[in-house]
């Protein structure tokens, strides 16, 4: 199920590419949108076909959205989610402002970044959809849903008191992963220069804490989506 929703996120951020006035700018293509498309069929078909016999898809499914916290169980939780989402997305931003300060880092110049000249060919309100919806949930869902999906399962193995429950085992897979899940990360954000890898790094971090704290995707999703919305609208 966590591959069928990976690539079905993967699916929504290549569907702009039939939005009138959308200018590809990461490899969107309406054939690339159909491979996706496939792709999530087939894992959703495999996880139904797993499911048979054994549960039941709906039980499946939840158990999936439980896992991720992807529903809040109280309105309370609700309100909390989306202040920490906010908060996200300032801290986010606050970084992006203060790493050009930073004299080791560089950055490509916008009108030399191809990338950057087809986010400008495209319209503010595109522009601003794609990035709360196209990014963020490929990211979290591809970087911190399995970090997330490992604290869990460390907390399950603390409660029934195995050999995973001591300290020092749980912190080091988690600072493993979590290190090797950042590198890999900031490794993907290369083409806008070091200030680029080095807010990659400085946002796996911010959004792995918060998921982590909160236990579910969802403020890491609603703060990095804002941020990307509003960065890329608007820079």
């Amino acid at each position: 199920m966590w591959l069928a929703a990976l690539t079905a996120a993967q699916a929504v951020r290549d569907v702009f590419t039939f939005v009138p006035g959308f200018v590809p700018w990461n490899g969107e293509s309406p054939s690339t949108f159909v491979t996706w498309v496939g792709v999530s069929t087939g894992f959703s078909a495999m996880a139904v076909a797993v499911c048979v016999g054994s549960t039941s898809v709906r039980a499946a499914a939840g158990r999936f959205a439980d896992g991720l916290g992807l529903w809040p169980t109280s309105r309370r939780q609700a309100v909390r989610w989306a202040a920490v989402g906010l908060a996200t997305a300032v801290a986010l931003w606050a970084v992006a402002q203060l790493l050009p300060y930073l004299p080791s880092l560089t950055s490509v110049p916008s009108a030399e970044d191809p990338r950057d000249i087809a986010v400008a060919q495209t319209s503010t309100l595109i522009r601003f959809g794609y990035g709360l919806i196209a990014p963020a949930p490929l990211e979290e869902l591809g970087f911190r849903g399995p970090l997330l999906a490992l604290w869990l399962a460390l907390l399950a193995a603390q409660r029934r008191g195995s050999w995973m429950a001591r300290r020092w085992v749980r912190w080091w897979l988690m600072g493993a992963a979590t290190t090797a899940s950042t590198i890999y990360f900031a490794a993907g954000h290369t083409l806008g220069g070091s200030a680029n890898v080095a807010h990659a790094a400085a946002c796996a971090v911010i959004t792995t804490a918060v998921t982590l704290w909160q236990r579910s995707l969802v403020p890491a999703l609603a703060g990095h989506g804002l941020y990307d919305a509003c960065a890329f609208a608007w820079g």
